[in-house]
């Protein structure tokens, strides 16, 4: 019987290609690294240039109106901050309970949309019938949460076989301002 052999080495003679591959990474990462101290030195003299400038309060024209457009954005952002604190700081648990706890079994709600600017809040729904939605108005009117509410729009819906009305109320909304 033949003995059979196997190498799975290979030669271990040096490769010229990939030498040369090395040495020009190495070339490459040498001239990366002496951009990169040119650039540390350069902005560390801008740096020191600034603070000298800084110093002597001789703050440029172009320096004046940076500091201002840099005021007018703080300003900015404080109104959008105090907006964000006011829609916050607004009684929506009482909103959400008082049309919640107005619907009842007979109201399905659909959709509420606040408008915070005009103090009104947009209801859309679905009544069992005519009646159960003149009940819901009326209850929403006794809400202490409410001004008037206007019914902007009902329609019934004839494709479904129990005929629920649809409908969209518009309501005062005496929230804190």
């Amino acid at each position: 019987m033949n003995i059979l052999r196997l190498d799975y080495q290979q030669d271990l003679a040096l490769r010229w290609p990939g030498l040369l591959l090395l040495a020009v990474a190495l070339g490459g990462l040498g001239f990366a690294i002496v951009y990169y101290v040119d650039l540390n030195d350069r902005a560390a003299s801008w740096e020191g240039r600034l603070e000298q400038v800084a110093r002597s309060g001789g703050m440029s024209p172009l320096a004046d109106r940076t500091g201002q457009r840099e005021s007018e954005d703080m300003a900015v952002q404080v109104s959008r901050a105090n907006e964000v604190l006011h829609r916050l700081t607004l009684p929506w648990n009482a909103l959400f309970r008082a049309v919640e706890s107005a619907a009842g079994k007979d109201i399905a709600l659909l959709a509420m949309e606040p408008d915070l600017e005009k103090k009104q809040v947009k209801i859309s729904g679905e009544a069992r019938d005519f009646a159960a939605l003149l009940n819901y108005v009326t209850r929403l009117e006794e809400q202490a949460v409410f001004g008037p509410v206007y019914l902007q729009g009902h329609q019934v819906q004839q494709q479904d076989p129990d005929k629920p009305v649809r409908f969209s109320l518009l309501a005062v909304w005496r929230g804190k301002s």
